[in-house]
Parts: structure tokens; sequence; C-alpha cells
């Protein structure tokens, strides 16, 4: 409970912090995408790597934010079971968080003062990955959760990683 707490806070941190609460302060991750298109304007950055679609990297950034919240909650069988059963995160799927991290390394080359996108986005894939895999089996066991927590870590040191994706996308003008 303490941890689904401290999640919502940082989701609302987040949202906040990007501009926004409504949708994107959610466990929907369609809606904070919806939501994070309909605020964004077709605007292009600039990165290490030139010009960066600004639309569509907020648009998978919204994604970012909601999927890695429910990545991190997937702690015990009962919120393994939660998610499958659509209880928690709604219509979350990682294939599609895992095509929106692909769609962020626009960012790899992006200088940021707040850690290395490259390497946050890198993460959040192979947890996406890890996550699709410990999603598709028929009974989940707490072996099976510890070995998908190999790849997430700490709660803290996982959404931490939005930082550095964050810091990319401000630097890059988005």
């Amino acid at each position: 409970m303490r941890s689904r707490l401290l999640s919502l806070a940082l989701v609302a941190l987040v949202a906040a912090a990007c501009g926004g609460g409504g949708a994107s302060a959610t466990t929907n991750p369609t809606a904070a995408a919806t939501t994070a298109a309909s605020q964004a304007t077709a605007s292009t950055g600039t990165g290490g790597t030139g010009k960066i679609d600004c639309t569509a990297t907020k648009q998978a950034g919204a994604e970012m934010i909601v999927g890695s919240q429910i990545l991190a909650q997937l702690r015990t069988p009962d919120t393994v079971q939660a998610v499958k059963d659509k209880t928690i995160g709604g219509t979350f799927d990682p294939d599609t968080f895992i095509a929106a991290m692909q769609k962020l390394h626009v960012l790899d080359n992006v200088k940021s003062p707040l850690g290395d996108p490259k390497a946050a986005i890198d993460a959040y894939i192979a947890a996406g990955q890890a996550a699709k895999d410990l999603l598709a089996k028929s009974s989940v066991t707490q072996a099976d959760i510890d070995a998908y927590l190999k790849n997430v870590g700490s709660i803290s040191d996982f959404i931490g990683k939005q930082m550095a994706i964050s810091g990319a996308m401000s630097a890059a003008g988005c």
C-alpha cells in the first residue's frame, strides 16, 4: 500500500512537471497518450541526432510515465493477476509500452544533466519485455516475480529513470 501511495504521488509530480495533471496522471495509458497528443503541438526540437518530432516524443513520454508505474508495481502474484485482469493498469499493454520506448530512442544522443537517456530507455525496454513474459504465464509464482525484479530493481531507481528521459526531452526542446 505504501509503495502504491508513493507511486501515485510520483505520478502526480511527474504529470505536473510535464505540464498536465488530467488523464496523464491515471493508470490508463491510452488516455494519457491521448491527453499528451492533444496538448502537444506539431513541433520539432533539436537534439544530438538532428530534428526530433516533439509530438511523437511527447506521446511516447506519456506512455513511459504510465507504463513504468505499472511495471514498478509488479511485485506480488496478486498484483500481476490484477494487471492481467485489467483491474490495475486498465488497457496497459507491454507491446505498446515497448514500442513507445523504441520511439524514445531518438533521444539517445541528447545530452541531459539528469542522466543517460539511452541507458534509461534500454532499461525500460528490458523491463517491458520481462513484464510481457511474466504476464504471459498462466500461473505466476514469487520466484517468477523475483526473476522479473532483477530487470526492475527498486521502485525509486526504476521510476527515477524517467528523469534522464524527461531531461533529454527538455534539452531537445520538447
